[in-house]
């Protein structure tokens, strides 16, 4: 039985983003974006790709959370000019 998850991308990640599903071999479609302009990709999987979903989730969150660093650090940088 297949599932479904949708993820929310920001733009300046579906690069990387991509290339993780390629990687992990899995079924997606762009569906839209969100109020934020995140893009938002639904991926298809089985029960047994359940691990690589885990992956993926956490290869977001890590992008997400590195993403907020830079722009917090550009800002930073913008108040002290």
């Amino acid at each position: 039985m297949i599932r479904t998850i949708t993820m929310e991308v920001p733009p300046q990640l579906i690069g990387d983003f991509s290339e993780k599903l390629i990687e992990l071999e899995l079924e997606n479609s762009i569906t839209g974006k969100n109020e934020d302009n995140e893009i938002l990709v639904e991926v298809l999987y089985e029960k047994g790709e359940t691990s690589a979903i885990d992956e993926l989730e956490a290869f977001l969150e890590e992008q997400k959370a590195e993403l907020e660093e830079e722009e917090e650090e550009e800002e930073e940088e913008e108040e002290e000019d």
